[in-house]
């Protein structure tokens, strides 16, 4: 598989802020937080990445390093043939990899819904008529095309998303990270989000890699990776991942609702298979089980 994004030996350390309980600042600066160490990680072409891990795991750190939001203190991190170290090369590096954050508010910049997904086509100089082909295209790609003459801040934080996400798609990147996109928005709205993710995904050949700390999510993922204390500490698809729940208990994570209620009837007697993820895959195979009892 070729290779997009590779993190070689990657350490990162942040300064923390430096004041007191009264808010005034510190006569000495505390020592820097290493949020990253010594960290080696390849994204393949055409994946479907999740990235799990509780608060401070360095976790939404990984996902700014791959565009070069940050840059490591030690080792490199190469996206598209590109060091994010090469200051020179960032815009093109930024054409290839689009990023949607928490808030989707911080990301909508215009007034109206298609002059905002318009935003960055046209500070990458595109032609106003190809312009308008891809506001149209992204749109109706998100199943935000009714709303085009709206007002964003009158959307519901779901749609809001799918606009953010129309803006990004609309600068024709190749891979699409999503850090902790669904995290401020209710269950419906991070359905419909995932669900849109999911169609760029599978219709457009985008490779992409969402940050999340919802197991849910994790599980439609083909590969899940898990971070804690800035290293990775487990790498595979969602059913290796989750099948080694004790570990995953173990850095303040859990496994997919679902598997835990298969795991609650394996422990009560009921023969249920080791790979439930989903809802629907517990739901057949309870209904398979009762077939069998009749």
């Amino acid at each position: 598989m070729e290779e997009l994004i590779k993190f070689d030996h990657v350490v990162f350390s942040y300064q923390e802020d430096a004041v007191g309980p009264d808010g005034q600042p510190l006569a000495e600066q505390p020592p820097k937080k290493q949020a990253i160490d010594d960290l080696s990680l390849t994204i393949h072409k055409g994946e479907y990445v999740a990235v799990l891990g509780h608060n401070g795991s360095g976790k939404s750190t990984l996902a700014k390093l791959c565009n070069g939001i940050l840059v490591p203190d030690q080792g490199t991190v190469t996206a598209y043939g590109i060091d994010t170290k090469d200051e020179d090369r960032l815009m093109e590096l930024r054409q290839h990899i689009g990023m949607v954050f928490q808030n989707p508010d911080n990301q909508i910049v215009a007034t109206i819904v298609e002059e905002d997904v318009a935003f960055g086509p046209e500070n990458l100089g595109v032609p106003p008529e190809e312009i308008r082909e891809r506001v149209d295209r992204c749109l109706d790609a998100v199943g935000m095309s009714k709303y085009k003459l709206h007002e964003p801040h009158k959307l519901s934080g779901g749609q809001k998303q799918r606009v953010a996400i129309a803006g990004i798609l609309a600068m024709e990147p190749e891979c699409i990270i999503l850090d902790e996109s669904t995290a401020m928005l209710d269950p419906r709205g991070r359905k419909e989000v995932m669900r849109t993710v999911r169609k760029m995904h599978d219709e457009l050949g985008l490779t992409v890699m969402f940050i999340t700390h919802y197991m849910e999510e994790a599980a439609t993922a083909s590969r899940v990776v898990v971070m804690d204390k800035g290293k990775i500490i487990a790498d595979g698809t969602p059913y290796q991942v989750f099948r080694n729940a004790e570990q995953i208990r173990s850095v303040g994570l859990d496994v997919p609702q679902a598997t835990e209620f298969s795991h609650q009837l394996q422990a009560a007697g009921i023969s249920m298979p080791e790979d439930i993820l989903t809802t629907e895959e517990c739901v057949t195979a309870l209904a398979d089980i009762l077939k069998e009892t009749n």
